[in-house]
């Protein structure tokens, strides 16, 4: 079942945009293979990704502004900041994994 899901998917993404394969199902998407399709998704996070770790780190810092007295405020603060980087540093490791399976596979994915 898997082995027919891949050979599917394969079919659909070897057409190109607005071409036609069998049955009339036409590629949305664009990419000509999974590794184009997982490179544009990677590629969406780490755009989207930055304004969000930008507006956290702010708010991590507001938190550590405000605490005052409480060490509680400042250790969420902290928290806030640490998380957001280890999340966008998941985000940036991922688009050097797909570049190493690319890379083991014989798959030239960086243009």
């Amino acid at each position: 079942m898997q082995n027919l899901f891949l050979k599917i998917l394969n079919k659909a993404l070897a057409a190109g945009v607005g071409e036609t394969i069998g049955g009339g199902f036409t590629n949305p998407l664009g990419p000509t293979s999974i590794f184009e399709l997982l490179k544009r998704i990677i590629g969406y996070f780490i755009t989207i990704g930055a304004p969000i770790v930008v507006i956290m780190v702010l708010y991590g810092g507001f938190l550590i502004l405000t605490a005052g007295d409480s060490p509680e405020k400042v250790q969420g603060g902290r928290k806030t900041i640490q998380w957001a980087a280890v999340g966008y540093a998941i985000i940036l490791c991922s688009w050097g994994i797909i570049y190493i399976i690319g890379e083991v596979l014989g798959t030239n994915l960086v243009k």
